[in-house]
């Protein structure tokens, strides 16, 4: 049982991050006027809401009495208010830039969840699918700054 929270704990942080970015590539989706960099992040946006659904059913596997509590809504204003300052930033290259970072501390996160012994088959590859998608994501990033440079 303990172990079984232990994992939840985790889960609900990769959820509450992935939550967040989701609304980053929205907010920053409108704000960019470049058409190329826009979709890219309308397309990040939508996969990670994607994510997040799927997300929600794998902690309803573990808890079908999963409940928000207040520490977790904590964890996830600290992620809004740290990932809002992308917001600011007016150099598309510096955004994109700010993405890949966040980007990697995501597969951060899931791998730490990875670790976990026990931990379903389908989450298992549910995270390592988001994993290859965030690597697929930060190359075109880094291959679009190179076209920009």
């Amino acid at each position: 049982m303990k172990k079984e929270n232990k994992i939840l704990v985790k889960l609900n942080d990769v959820f509450l991050m992935n939550e967040a970015i989701e609304k980053v590539y929205t907010k920053a989706c409108e704000k960019v006027s470049n058409i190329d960099v826009k979709a890219v992040l309308k397309e990040k946006s939508l996969e990670r809401y994607n994510f997040g659904k799927m997300l929600q059913n794998e902690i309803k596997k573990l808890d079908a009495n999963a409940k928000e509590d207040i520490m977790s809504r904590r964890i996830y204003q600290l992620y809004m208010k740290s990932f809002s300052n992308l917001l600011r930033m007016e150099n598309h290259s510096d955004l994109l830039n700010a993405i890949c970072k966040i980007e990697l501390l995501c597969l951060e996160k899931y791998n730490e969840l990875l670790r976990e012994i026990n931990l379903s088959l389908s989450l298992c590859r549910l995270l390592i699918k988001q994993q290859d998608n965030i690597q697929y994501g930060v190359r075109s990033i880094k291959k679009e700054l190179i076209v920009a440079d």
